[in-house]
């Protein structure tokens, strides 16, 4: 188990989490322009679910065209 954490808006949060997936958070929030070891502002938050969000639903949408393509086979 490894810990993640971050600050915002000048509460600081710390969560355990299975090693691969903190590494793969840690490394998202990164790309996401969270900055790990200083304050951050809500919506730095907010847009980095937004971009994760998008890009699960991105998932899902090749995921259903996957099936429906298998399914024609």
């Amino acid at each position: 188990m490894k810990n993640v954490t971050l600050t915002v808006s000048g509460n600081r949060y710390e969560i355990k989490l299975e090693d691969s997936f903190a590494d793969f958070v840690n490394a998202d929030l990164k790309e996401s322009g969270i900055n790990l070891n200083t304050d951050n502002k809500p919506d730095k938050l907010l847009k980095a679910y937004l971009r994760l969000a998008k890009q699960a639903a991105s998932y899902e949408d090749e995921i259903e065209l996957l099936i429906e393509t298998l399914d024609n086979l």
